[in-house]
């Protein structure tokens, strides 16, 4: 572990780094892109857990926090009871810094345990660590809302989702008028939406292709992937899993992006999966909802989905027949991911 005793003033960024989720990759590419060059250490949070005492009072701290970033919030409530105060932090899903804030084994207490966070504000307890913090950075509009509506008295900065700029696609007029669903699969995900709409475009466009990327996690997802797997046969693939090499491979068979979110209740993240979609050039179908109204303009680097099958039917297979229409899409869908590469992030961290 670091001797960061040795170190006048140092500067730690806090997220697991043992583990792959969607916001351990982006914690790696903002360190690499953001904070390395302005003197930043990766740490995992066990590391700062165990440090306590020895990181001089002065180190500054930059944290990624999401529902299940429980190690990073316990690090974070160690670091305030210690006395230190430069501590920022980004909140993934707002406005929690954790969910639930308090853990347990037993399922009925971690009920108990996310009641009191939705209706009670964990007693108050995400609402003190949050204006405690010197900095809390946001992904959205919408997220600052809600922190704010949480904890009134908080620093809340938005920035944009950080997307490397290595990894955007470059334009191209070759765009496979198929379709794809990529995310997580389970009741009210809305992969049954898709399958019904991709039903619908095939009697348009006979031959339309589907791919279905992800896997179903617990029991009930499980039977509902079953139960769409055998209603759901032609010119559908399942793909389950597929890693990130080969997901590329998907994308350039596939133009369209359809990811029907529903309103969240409790939590405003930004989508990871529209901001993936974006970055290859790809034509997102989404819903106007959470904050999807920030990242896509019906018509200009994307479409919202009415959710009347017929009528989503139609115009997606207007748009598949139509390949000017579809390579103006995908050249402001870049844009829009060029725009969030190019976004000043380092001014915030001098």
């Amino acid at each position: 572990m670091l001797e960061y005793h040795s170190l006048s003033t140092p500067k730690i960024h806090i997220c697991t780094t043992h583990s792959r989720s969607g916001i351990t990759d982006y914690a790696r590419i903002f360190h690499e892109k953001v904070l390395a060059s302005k003197g930043y250490i990766l740490t995992d949070p066990q590391d700062i857990i165990d440090a306590i005492g020895k990181i001089p009072k002065g180190a500054q701290f930059h944290v990624q926090l999401g529902i299940f970033q429980h190690r990073e919030r316990i690090a974070i409530t160690r670091l305030l009871q210690a006395g230190y105060a430069n501590i920022d932090v980004t909140i993934h899903d707002p406005p929690f810094v954790t969910f639930p804030y308090f853990q347990f084994n037993s399922p009925l207490l971690m009920r108990l345990s996310r009641g009191m966070d939705w209706y009670l504000g964990a007693f108050g307890t995400q609402r003190r660590m949050i204006e405690k913090l010197r900095r809390v950075f946001v992904l959205s509009e919408g997220g600052r809302a809600r922190v704010l509506a949480l904890a009134p008295r908080a620093n809340v900065i938005v920035i944009p989702h950080i997307v490397d700029p290595d990894r955007i696609w470059p334009p191209t007029a070759s765009l496979a008028p198929a379709m794809i669903y990529f995310g997580f699969i389970g009741p009210n995900k809305g992969l049954d939406y898709v399958l019904e709409l991709h039903e619908a475009v095939r009697a348009i466009r006979p031959t339309t292709q589907l791919h279905v990327v992800g896997q179903a996690s617990g029991l009930a997802a499980e039977r509902y992937l079953c139960d769409l797997q055998d209603r759901y046969k032609i010119d559908v693939t399942f793909h389950g899993y597929v890693p990130d090499a080969d997901l590329d491979l998907l994308f350039e068979q596939a133009a369209h992006v359809v990811l029907p979110y529903t309103p969240y209740k409790h939590v405003m993240p930004a989508s990871g999966s529209v901001i993936h979609a974006l970055r290859r050039a790809r034509i997102v179908w989404t819903t106007d909802v959470n904050v999807m109204g920030e990242m896509i303009q019906d018509g200009q680097n994307g479409f919202m989905l009415s959710m009347n099958v017929g009528n989503d039917a139609r115009r997606m297979a207007s748009v598949m027949a139509d390949p000017i229409l579809q390579q103006k899409v995908s050249l402001q869908a870049r844009d829009t991911a060029l725009a969030m590469a190019n976004y000043p992030y380092a001014r915030h961290f001098e």
